[in-house]
C-alpha cells in the first residue's frame, strides 16, 4: 500500500506553476467508520452528498478499500504509518529535485485531520504544506509552512465570517450551472473572487479573497447540493 498520491488532475496542475505535489488520500467523513475508523471530517455538512470521492478516479472499486486501508492504518497503527510515510516522502523530494520543481504538499485531500499535516511537517520541514478546513478558527493553525483555506458550507457562516477576518481566505462551490460571480458577499462585506480550479496553489493567494470552486457534476449528489445551499448561486448576507 502507498500513502502518498503524487499523480490526481488537479495537483498536477501545478506542475506549470513550478511545483511538484503530493498528497494523502483518506476516508472523508463517516466512510471508514463501519469498518472501524472515525469520522475524518468532524465538521462536515452538506458537502458530502457531492464529496469528491464521488468525482473522477476516486469512484474506482480500488479506491474506497485503499482510502480506509490508509485511514486504518494511520488511526490503529500509527507507528507503521510514519515509517511508510517518511520513505515516501523522502522518495517525493527526491522526484522534485530530479524534475526541478518545487516540492509541496497537500496533506488531506479529502478528510480534514491536521494531525497528518503535523506528521508531514516534522517528516519533512521544508515541505511546504497547505489545506483546505472546516475545522474552526484556522487562523490558530496556519504558519509559515502550513496554510489553510476555509471551505464554506451551509452550516458554518459564523465561522467563515471569522476566518476572513482573520486573513483566511474562504472557498466557496458554485453551481456548475452558472458562472462564477465576480464579487461574493459574506458578512456584509464584498469580496473578490478568484479562480480556485486554475490550481490547487493556495498558499500563493492573495488575502481577503474567495477561491471560487466549480461544482462537480455528480449524479445526484449535484441535484442535492443544489437544493442544500451547498453549490451557491447566491450571495450569503450576513
Amino acid at each position: 500500500m502507498k500513502i502518498l498520491t503524487v499523480g490526481q488532475y488537479k495537483l498536477n496542475k501545478s506542475k506549470s506553476e513550478g511545483y511538484l505535489t503530493c498528497g494523502v488520500n483518506l476516508s472523508p467523513s463517516t466512510e471508514s467508520v463501519e469498518f472501524g475508523g472515525a469520522n475524518m471530517c468532524a465538521y462536515s455538512g452538506d458537502c458530502a452528498a457531492s464529496c469528491l470521492k464521488f468525482a473522477g478516479f476516486n469512484t474506482m472499486r480500488t479506491h474506497k478499500p485503499a482510502r480506509v486501508e490508509r485511514t486504518l492504518m494511520l488511526l490503529h497503527h500509527r507507528d507503521a504509518f510514519e515509517r511508510l510515510l517518511e520513505r515516501e516522502l523522502a522518495a517525493f523530494m527526491r522526484k522534485a529535485g530530479r524534475e526541478e520543481l518545487t516540492p509541496i504538499g497537500r496533506a488531506n485531500l479529502l478528510s480534514d485531520r491536521p494531525e497528518l499535516a503535523a506528521m508531514m511537517g516534522a517528516l519533512e520541514p521544508e515541505l511546504q504544506l497547505y489545506d483546505y478546513t472546516k475545522l474552526p478558527r484556522p487562523w490558530l493553525r496556519t504558519s509559515e509552512r502550513y496554510h489553510l483555506t476555509y471551505s464554506l458550507d451551509t452550516h458554518n457562516e459564523r465561522e467563515a465570517i471569522d476566518a476572513i477576518n482573520h486573513g483566511i481566505n474562504v472557498a466557496v462551490v458554485f453551481n456548475p450551472n452558472h458562472p462564477i460571480p465576480d464579487s461574493f458577499r459574506l458578512g456584509g462585506v464584498e469580496y473578490p473572487t478568484l479562480d480556485g480550479d486554475k490550481h490547487d496553489l493556495r498558499f500563493l493567494d492573495p488575502t481577503g479573497h474567495i477561491v471560487a470552486l466549480k461544482g462537480k457534476r455528480i449524479a445526484g449528489g449535484q441535484d442535492r447540493a443544489i437544493e442544500s445551499g451547498f453549490y451557491r448561486t447566491m450571495e450569503v448576507n450576513l
